[in-house]
């Protein structure tokens, strides 16, 4: 076989198809940083020294896999209002100036931040974002700050991740991302509120997740256009996340998450842009109710990567429909030894990449604490089981 790009690789898997082996990408974000030796405030706010230290990471640490995630948002976790604005302050999700043990990863715990669905959708996001009681440090940071983070920041962080797609011949995984409006509720209400409005106020919920939509569809495609769309590969995907609520019951899944869900793929793929799919959670029940998840589009606009859920069992039932991505366990990489990495990443290969449509990947992001040496064996597992005849 001809010598096959990184991309001509993934393109192949994404349109159900077989090219020279499977794909490998694990999905790197802090790591690069970490691996790279580099501050977190560095690797989040500082798009030069993070390509380069993601250089640095790829080349002498954990290995170059097929694609690269550009880090789209890196300063708003969802994708609700301008960046740098969020989450550090209504959801506390704090940048911290060093990896662990001086200071820790990005994080933010769930709590009742939207109060009044109404007001909310009357009067959008500011009721968030300019609440005294909710956002009391948002209110104190200066204008000037907000808006390099909402125009400017955008601009470099695209640039220089382009610059690093060019340099180094490699696709980004995504270019935007948008979070699914039932998963948006559980972030704004916390889990036990959003749980509580579903048996209360259903119709309030889901008229709620209806408003967020296209609020979060469009805000993604803006991501991607200004990441490279159309003219970086790999820029015109966009990140669906995150697989809703844990533990969701058959009927909770066909009237609050699916339904956004299959709509929010619709819209990205019938504006030019293709739907990757990062749900988490064990949706392995909720399988068989997922096989219209591309009805209606074309072939190789959907990728389906998937963190607890049986990938046997997708492939079984959803394997003739989407690329299937995933989900070599985070504990394997960081607790575990080479070996260990290279058999669970054999048995997915052996259950997923029979006629193409499987790229090799973590099963969410992979663990900032993961063993450079077990990351690599990801890439190197493709390598050896992966090939295609």
């Amino acid at each position: 076989m001809k010598n096959v790009s990184r991309y001509e690789r993934i393109e192949a898997a994404v349109n159900l198809k077989e090219a020279d082996r499977v794909p490998a990408d694990p999905l790197n974000i802090y790591i690069l940083g970490y691996q790279g030796g580099i501050s977190l405030k560095d690797f989040m706010q500082d798009p030069v020294k993070a390509t380069k230290a993601a250089e640095k990471s790829r080349k002498e640490k954990i290995g170059e896999g097929d694609q690269v995630y550009p880090s789209v948002a890196i300063l708003d976790h969802c994708t609700f209002p301008m960046k740098g604005t969020w989450d550090p302050y209504t959801l506390r999700w704090e940048i911290f100036d060093d990896f662990p043990p001086k200071g820790n990863i990005p994080n933010f715990y769930e709590k009742e931040t939207i109060v009044d669905y109404d007001d909310l959708m009357e009067r959008g996001f500011s009721t968030v974002l300019l609440d005294k009681e909710i956002s009391k440090k948002t209110l104190k940071r200066p204008i000037e700050e907000i808006l390099y983070y909402a125009f400017e920041f955008p601009k470099i962080h695209a640039r220089e991740w382009r610059k690093f797609s060019e340099r180094n011949q490699v696709p980004f995984m995504v270019g935007g991302r948008a979070c699914i409006p039932l998963d948006i509720l559980q972030y704004y209400r916390g889990f036990t509120g959003l749980v509580r409005d579903i048996h209360e106020r259903p119709d309030k919920v889901k008229e709620t997740c209806e408003w967020l939509l296209e609020y979060e569809i469009i805000s993604a495609l803006r991501q991607a256009t200004m990441m490279g769309a159309g003219e970086v590969p790999g820029a015109e995907k966009i990140l669906w996340f995150n697989g809703g609520p844990p533990g969701m019951t058959p009927q909770i899944f066909e009237e609050f998450f699916w339904p956004t869900a299959k709509k929010g793929i619709d819209m990205i793929v019938k504006r030019g842009f293709k739907a990757h799919c990062h749900w988490d959670n064990d949706l392995t029940p909720h399988l068989e109710r997922m096989t219209d998840i591309a009805k209606g589009l074309p072939k190789g606009s959907v990728i389906l990567d998937l963190e607890k859920t049986d990938m046997a069992k997708t492939k079984e039932i959803l394997g003739d429909k989407v690329c299937l991505y995933g989900n070599v366990s985070s504990s394997v990489l960081v607790h575990g030894t080479v070996n260990d990495v290279k058999k669970y990443c054999k048995k997915l290969i052996e259950d997923c990449a029979e006629g193409g449509g499987f790229i090799l990947a973590t099963e969410c992001e992979t663990p900032w604490d993961a063993k450079p040496e077990n990351v690599r064996a990801i890439i190197d597992s493709a390598k050896e089981y992966g090939k295609y005849k």
